[in-house]
């Protein structure tokens, strides 16, 4: 006889491992949420799967058809909730999330969750620029992000150079990763953060996708981007907060091609915002590994950082590209 143990109810409180700053305060297992959604929605659930676990969200993949997102802890909520209302105003011509389903106050759940037809296509992240071409993909996402910042989508905000912030955090998770990337690569990586001179912007922001890392962008089978999800940090900011995954993933060569695209001439100062924050989050994405045990992650971040330093672009994040 085949014997089930069935988790917690979803809400019950994971206080295991709520000290963790990217801890789920909720234990959610398939069966729950296969459960939630089938009491929530009109949807006859005949399959659900894990699909994606990110900082902020669990996603499962329903009836192959529908991804749905619900929030890790409670803080996520609301900005569940703002992307919501981001997303129905949101005009671009590659596909985005449309959230068909959206429940507020779900039974069997404590907090809102939502579902979305499932795009296809295969994340940047899972694809080496060598097994693309990079500079097609850089022109492609140049065109979506003049399209995306022209759009005046999210409050206004006083300019301001948000790195100086983020420095001491990039610092701590750096030595953390010291044994995990090398010693060259830490002391490159170590004096780059360092050589950063924080800046007043000196032209207005704009909305942005806030955080546009090579996994939230899809590709084709074709190499064809044909879509951008998880607008959940949408903002107003920098409008080169939006190059800086493209850089992670490729380096200087396909930020070219995308600023081309996008008919905009960046500053010297510009590439060292947009080369520092890459560096400050590949750094995040691998401690993030590193402290989950995600090898997949760990591997990913090194090799990019390893690839930017083969192609000299730790050398100096000053430097305008050759």
């Amino acid at each position: 006889m085949l014997e089930i143990d069935f988790p917690p109810r979803a809400g019950h409180l994971n206080l295991s491992t709520m000290n963790e700053p990217w801890a789920s305060e909720y234990r959610l297992e398939v069966l729950d949420v296969a459960r939630i959604v089938s009491e929530n929605t009109a949807l006859d659930v005949q399959d659900a799967r894990v699909l994606d676990e990110g900082w902020d969200f669990f996603c499962y993949l329903i009836n192959n058809t529908f991804a749905f997102r619900f929030p890790k802890r409670r803080s996520e909520a609301e900005r569940l909730i703002n992307e919501n209302a981001f997303l129905a105003k949101l005009d671009l011509a590659i596909q985005t999330p449309r959230f068909d389903f959206w429940v507020d106050r779900p039974v069997g759940f404590d907090l809102p969750f939502a579902g979305y037809p499932l795009i296809s296509g295969t994340p940047l992240f899972d694809i080496a620029d060598v097994d693309v071409d990079a500079n097609v993909i850089g022109y492609q996402l140049g065109q979506v992000l003049r399209e995306l910042h022209a759009q005046a989508l999210t409050p206004p905000r006083p300019t301001h150079d948000p790195i100086k912030t983020w420095l001491p955090g990039a610092h701590k998770e750096l030595k953390n990763i010291t044994t995990v990337i090398g010693h060259s690569l830490f002391e490159t990586c170590n004096t780059r953060l360092r050589s950063y001179r924080p800046r007043t912007p000196s032209e207005p922001h704009v909305t942005t996708h806030g955080d546009l890392h090579a996994g939230h962008v899809l590709v084709d089978s074709m190499g064809d981007l044909v879509g951008v999800i998880d607008w959940t940090d949408a903002h107003t900011s920098n409008r080169y907060i939006d190059f800086e995954g493209l850089w992670m993933w490729g380096g200087d060569t396909p930020v070219i091609a995308a600023m081309e695209s996008y008919g905009c001439v960046p500053t010297r100062e510009d590439w060292a915002q947009l080369r520092t924050q890459a560096i400050i989050n590949v750094v995040g994405l691998i401690n993030f590994g590193f402290q989950t045990e995600d090898s997949e992650l760990v591997t990913k971040g090194r090799n990019w950082l390893k690839a930017r330093q083969n192609e000299g672009a730790l050398d100096d994040f000053y430097a305008n590209p050759v």
